[in-house]
């Protein structure tokens, strides 16, 4: 007999056509594609806080509003991803990004630049939610490796975006690379938009929320912190210290930082797939754990001022055991019910963009006012003790099927 959170998890209905390649390639390659042209920003800080004159506690608040953004839009963008086909909806949130690329290519004031960075974090939210609601409805057997796709395109954007930005930044400046941000997501969202028609999912109306899941709070706290801290901690240190110890500390360009947060990327990709293969074979609890652990280890080690080589290094771990996201909504997805899967994980993306916001305003205070290690010892913590947490409370949800 299946347990219950098995039985939850096979009642969640596959999105027609999912098993279809040119489905899985249209989503996987437009998510991948709008994290890459929206992260740009990240190695351009430096050069954006130079021009407008600001300082690291003020330049973290452009991550911090950029995250704002994707709050304010995740609850209606689980909405908008149960409702439309997905290429419809990614196409909308590449034109959302498209617009706050360019807006921050032509920012002159600190008010420009923040503007910008919402409207950026509003595409991204639609774009996110999109992606992770269509590769959750994979049969549960497969989910683990299903979301791991979604996340390598989510996450390795997110670290091969600044690596080209960095080049570009080298050529055009930090202005120019924007604005080719901005052109890549308007011809993005074009090409999107025309393959909507033949998405196998036709646009529909909202279906009704099944009863609330039998699950014990306890389990539900720690579940919806792993966004939470996980997100604080990319906010805090990849999307924010990271670069600033990369330049104040060792000297290096737009481009070396964007490299080495390239770097990065190749260690996510290596993650997920790690963490997705362990999720579906063995369970979620042997691959959520050591990823949290990791990439703790890895931020703890950016407070060892010992050279470029151990930055690299730490990059490399807090980028791979970031993972740790994705096994969290492979399970909220096992204990789901049957309808409202898209919403189920904008909440969950909500709460982790809390993170998001928190951690870049939290940490550039600290990097600011106290130094690199007070900053580094917070993300760390955290992630250290939501490990603790998970591996107390969270039940193993791989359903036996």
């Amino acid at each position: 007999m299946q347990t219950e959170a098995a039985a939850g998890a096979a009642a969640v209905p596959r999105a027609p056509g999912w098993e279809t390649r040119r489905a899985i390639a249209v989503v996987g390659g437009t998510a991948l594609a709008i994290s890459t042209v929206a992260f740009f920003r990240i190695p351009l800080l430096p050069s954006i806080g130079h021009a407008l004159s600001l300082r690291p506690g003020l330049l973290s608040l452009v991550t911090a509003v950029f995250g704002v953004g994707r709050l304010a839009a995740d609850m209606p963008a689980g909405r908008i991803a149960d409702r439309f086909a997905a290429p419809r909806a990614l196409a909308g949130g590449a034109v959302l990004v498209a617009g706050g690329s360019l807006l921050l290519a032509a920012a002159g004031s600190l008010g420009e630049a923040l503007a910008a960075a919402a409207l950026l974090g509003v595409g991204s939210a639609l774009a996110n939610t999109t992606g992770m609601m269509f590769f959750s409805r994979a049969p549960a057997v497969r989910r683990g490796r299903s979301l791991a796709v979604f996340s390598a395109a989510l996450l390795g954007g997110q670290s091969f975006g600044p690596a080209l930005a960095g080049g570009l930044a080298g050529l055009a400046g930090w202005r120019g690379a924007e604005a080719a941000a901005g052109i890549a997501a308007l011809l993005l969202a074009l090409a999107c938009a025309g393959t909507a028609g033949g998405d196998a999912r036709a646009d529909r109306d909202d279906e009704p929320l099944p009863a609330a899941d039998a699950v014990a709070p306890a389990v539900r706290a720690v579940l919806y912190s792993l966004p939470f801290v996980v997100f604080f901690g990319l906010g805090a240190m990849p999307q924010t210290i990271v670069p600033l110890i990369g330049a104040h500390a060792y000297g290096l360009s737009a481009g070396k930082i964007g490299l080495a947060l390239g770097l990065g990327g190749i260690a996510r990709f290596a993650g997920v797939a790690a963490g997705g293969q362990v999720s579906d074979r063995i369970g979620r609890r042997p691959a959520l754990l050591p990823g949290l652990a990791i990439s703790a280890a890895g931020i703890a080690l950016l407070g060892v001022d010992d050279g470029v080589w151990l930055w690299l290094v730490a990059i490399a771990l807090m980028s791979f055991g970031s993972y740790g996201v994705t096994v969290g909504a492979t399970m909220l997805a096992d204990l789901s019910g049957a309808g409202g899967v898209g919403r189920r994980l904008g909440s969950f993306r909500f709460v982790g963009d809390l993170g998001l916001i928190l951690g870049p305003l939290s940490t550039g205070f600290l990097y600011d006012r106290v130094g690199v290690v007070a900053a580094v010892s917070l993300v760390a913590a955290l992630l250290g003790a939501c490990c603790l947490a998970a591996g107390l409370v969270l039940p193993e949800t791989k359903a036996h099927v």
